[in-house]
């Protein structure tokens, strides 16, 4: 275990079978670290805990040791060539050291000692009789050999100046080990002068106590902490936040303590970027806190994203829109979106499944806004490049201005899933979803819907012969008489609906847009809507819109509707509703 919880210490963590979490190796320079623990542990900066890892029971019976058992050292003592830690076990009755090893060959570890300038503990047991229950002595070749974990908590005021920043971090929904780092939180670290950083991400524990009677003597624990894994990476972004995991300048590794150490050189004055980062996190919601430790004065601020506009969809790669790669037949089936530029402007594109981990892409292509049926090289406006699990991200600077499509894509046909796309820009954007045209359907267009006067509300009756899936798409179309094409860029704010029977029994069989309102120039949808016959006959199934804001300077607001179908349908004449 490590001790800032309870007191002002900075933890590092050392692995003895294993690669080192703080900067050594397995061959370590054992003689230089027990130098270094030795002369802070005398000044008071320094304290020690180890940890064993999974042992079997027969090493247990024979060492002494609890397997994955943390110890206290409370100390250390070098004469005569002896390098000694006083190693006590928390479990005041539980087991001291046993040098007798059935598990090394019958070697008795005193005999191990030989020959490297160590006295063997029991030597050292005999010296000093009079220890209490779970206290030993153990020498530092048998700590390195029989404890996989070494805390060395160093006192923080050996340090002139810190910054600490305190977040919570909610990661329901976060798509695991392959999601961005596009939600991390992330930090500014900036100095004026060259200098070391140490950099500690604490992550608190949480209270699992409940109500209890003042009564009780013996109440439950009062912090437990989850398993899982937490790093720290560092980048030369300028202080601007990253989105993927490529191109750190250092990483600490993923360890599941719930603190983990991160040593940096920091230039002179050059922004870098810290994020944290997690695997395997329970999906809850985390309190943390990231303190930054120097000997030069240094500022941690939360990292600012250059793109100042934020835009996200959440949409959905279904069975009908699961057109897989460009080069695909059906590449034209994907999400598109339509992203409308007003002013020049640099484009980042972030795309992220919800769950899985199969590979995603997104592009940006020159297409006027228009649904793209087939992608040159010369339509490529930017793109993610390979196929990556998980997440995808795209940033294209000085787009000019002008209308573009984004295409969402997986690598195979068929793969579903849903998926956020975050678009971020450095000037004002609209992003609306492009709803395509499907071939080998039945396409049904009644009249014109016309929005005139206080009437927010239209609906037409819809039947059908036989069984059938539809979808209903509806587009602004402006002043009546006017084509979608000679309509402005902002259309009127639209939902459309598909609603089967009356009063209290109706049922809305599906709404667009979340049943929100989206701009009705880029057109909304509503898709897979199953109809009988028998529905249509009995309480009877219809096709509503409504309209949100004011109409145009005429008083009317034309709507064009299209309805795709397995067999053929029937439309009714538009009416008002109250």
């Amino acid at each position: 275990m490590t001790f800032p919880e309870v007191c002002s210490t900075v933890p590092s963590r050392f692995r003895n079978r294993d690669a080192d979490l703080d900067g050594y190796s397995d061959d370590i320079e054992r003689d230089a670290l027990w130098r270094r623990m030795l002369k802070a542990f005398e000044y008071g900066d320094l304290l020690i805990t180890l940890g064993t890892g999974k042992v079997s029971e027969r090493e247990e019976r024979s060492t002494g040791l609890a397997g994955e058992h943390d110890y206290a050292v409370i100390d250390l003592q070098e004469h005569s060539g002896k390098r000694m830690l006083l190693v006590k076990n928390p479990w005041s009755e539980g087991n001291g050291w046993s040098e007798g090893d059935e598990t090394n060959g019958g070697v008795d570890s005193k005999e191990s000692s030989a020959g490297h300038g160590h006295a063997s503990s029991e030597e050292v047991q005999a010296e000093r009789p009079g220890l209490e229950p779970g206290t030993f002595w153990m020498n530092v070749n048998d700590v390195f050999q029989y404890f996989e974990t070494l805390y060395l908590n160093w006192n923080s005021g050996l340090f002139s100046h810190r910054q600490d920043v305190h977040f919570s971090w909610d990661l329901a929904g976060r798509n695991g080990v392959w999601a961005s780092f596009g939600n991390n939180p992330q930090y500014q670290i900036h100095s004026d002068a060259a200098t070391t950083v140490w950099l500690v991400l604490s992550r608190h524990f949480k209270s699992s106590q409940g109500p209890r009677n003042v009564s009780d003597k013996d109440p439950p624990m009062t912090s437990a902490i989850d398993t899982g894994f937490i790093s720290l990476y560092l980048f030369r972004s300028g202080g601007e936040r990253v989105f993927l995991t490529d191109g750190f300048a250092a990483r600490g590794p993923y360890v599941d303590s719930p603190n983990t150490l991160l040593k940096v050189q920091l230039p002179k004055s050059v922004p870098h970027t810290v994020v944290v980062s997690e695997q395997d996190l329970r999906r809850s919601s985390y309190s943390f806190t990231l303190s930054a430790f120097s000997l030069q004065p240094l500022t941690l601020t939360e990292a600012k994203s250059r793109y100042g506009n934020q835009t996200v969809k959440v949409d959905a790669w279904t069975s009908e829109s699961a057109g897989g790669n460009a080069s695909s037949p059906s590449y034209s089936k994907n999400p598109q979106f339509v992203l409308d530029l007003p002013q020049p402007s640099d484009v980042s594109l972030l795309l992220e499944l919800h769950s899985g981990e199969f590979p995603v892409h997104v592009k940006l292509l020159w297409s006027d806004g228009k649904p793209v049926r087939h992608v040159g090289t010369r339509d490529i406006v930017g793109d993610s490049g390979e196929y990556r699990k998980g997440h995808a991200f795209a940033a294209v600077s000085n787009v000019p201005a002008g209308r573009y499509t984004i295409v969402c894509s997986t690598f195979e046909q068929g793969q579903l899933a849903m998926f956020t796309l975050h678009i971020g820009t450095t000037s004002a954007c609209t992003v609306q979803r492009i709803y395509s045209r499907p071939a080998g359907q039945f396409v049904t267009q009644p009249a014109m819907a016309v929005f005139a006067g206080e009437n927010d509300r239209l609906w037409a009756p819809l039947g059908c012969s036989r069984l059938t899936r539809l979808s209903v798409t509806a587009q602004s179309a402006g002043r009546a008489g006017r084509t979608s094409s000679q309509v402005g860029s902002n259309g009127l704010p639209l939902k459309v609906s598909v609603e089967y029977g009356q009063g209290l029994m109706k049922q809305i069989l599906a709404i667009s847009g979340n049943d929100e309102f989206t701009d009705g120039h880029y057109g909304v949808q509503v898709n897979g809507v199953d109809l009988q016959p028998s529905m249509c006959a009995q309480a009877g199934v219809r096709i509503v819109l409504e309209r949100a804001g004011p109409l145009d300077l005429h008083g009317e607001e034309g709507v064009e509707v299209e309805v795709h179908s397995d067999a053929n349908v029937q439309i009714g004449s538009w009416y008002g509703l109250p």
